[in-house]
């Protein structure tokens, strides 16, 4: 009997080892699966994007940007930076929205180091600048001009943050606000009437067309004013954003209105005759465009722009009934 007790114990003994190691096995088979569906994880938190360097890998979800020249779009998209530039920070437009961006200065490497950037989105174009960044995080090379619109611009970035909705909905308010000013400014200006923008620019003087320089997005391709033929012909329908011209040949490119920049110390002599021989000078239809306002060109300083020059036009075409 007491050989039968002890055979029925070792028995019992031999059962519960042979149970441990079953549930340790089912342990490990869950460990192991548990790593695989984390690893699947971490490679979802990822994705990769073609840019002008080739295709990079940047996470899905973006929660340390560091951008140069971007800054206005990304706050749109819901995607607010660790650090910009200084000049993007200068910006008017965007004041109240920038608190707690930290300043990179002219693109500091020591101050987006400290950053410690999951992705750097820059306009710059410059190869050697690429190395520095890509070193530090994944970064994106965006050169200026890649959109000519506010629609590519804030469509290119929605897809590369993957905020597609918040990209279509700032649109979609966008477009609804451009119309607003388009048909407060049909009900007073004349189609026919021409718009011109014109630059002076230290010694220099400066036509410009439909593109990211002093309002040109805002006049022509928003509000769709006219634009006198050659500007028409020589730089809106030839792509060109703007043209350097002799300031004796300016009279053949001013519109019925003119939108005039003075920028690095430049200012032109209003009582020369010649200046004194255009139509828009003579009835009093010059705009003088603040610079800290009209050269942003990102989607919030256009849509600005849109709306102060509607409020321009319509205040003169007001006094003058």
């Amino acid at each position: 009997m007491k050989k039968r007790n002890i055979f029925f114990l070792g028995f019992l003994l031999i059962f519960a080892l042979m149970l441990v190691g079953c549930g340790s096995k089912d342990n490990t088979t869950k460990e192991s699966n548990g790593d695989s569906n984390a690893k699947e994880e971490i490679a979802a938190t990822t994705k990769k994007v073609q840019t002008i360097n080739g295709e990079i890998e940047i996470p899905t979800k973006v929660e340390r940007l560091v951008v140069d020249a971007y800054l206005p779009t990304s706050l749109l998209l819901g995607v607010k930076p660790v650090g910009a530039t200084q000049r993007d920070l200068e910006n008017v437009h965007i004041q109240n929205q920038i608190g707690g961006i930290a300043s990179i200065g002219e693109n500091s490497v020591e101050a987006i180091l400290a950053l410690k950037p999951d992705l750097i989105l820059t306009a710059s174009g410059e190869p050697e600048d690429y190395e520095k960044f890509s070193k530090i995080a994944p970064t994106i090379v965006i050169p200026y001009e890649t959109y000519r619109s506010v629609e590519e611009e804030v469509a290119g970035l929605a897809e590369i943050f993957g905020k597609q909705a918040e990209g279509e909905a700032w649109l979609k308010m966008f477009e609804e606000k451009v119309n607003e000013h388009k048909e407060r400014l049909a009900s007073v200006m004349d189609e026919n009437e021409t718009v011109s923008i014109f630059g002076a620019f230290g010694k220099d003087f400066y036509l410009y067309g439909d593109g990211i320089y002093r309002g040109g997005q805002a006049i022509y391709k928003k509000l769709q004013l006219q634009a006198p033929e050659r500007i028409k012909k020589e730089l809106i329908d030839a792509g060109e954003t703007y043209k350097q011209v002799s300031y004796e040949v300016l009279p053949e490119y001013a519109g019925d209105y003119i939108f005039l920049d003075e920028s690095k110390g430049a200012e032109l002599n209003k009582k020369d005759s010649l200046w004194l021989s255009i139509d828009a000078m003579k009835n009093n239809n010059v705009f003088y465009l603040a610079p800290d306002r009209f050269w942003p060109y990102d989607p919030i300083a256009v849509l600005a722009q849109v709306e102060e020059v509607a409020n321009m036009l319509i205040e003169k075409k007001t006094s003058e009934k």
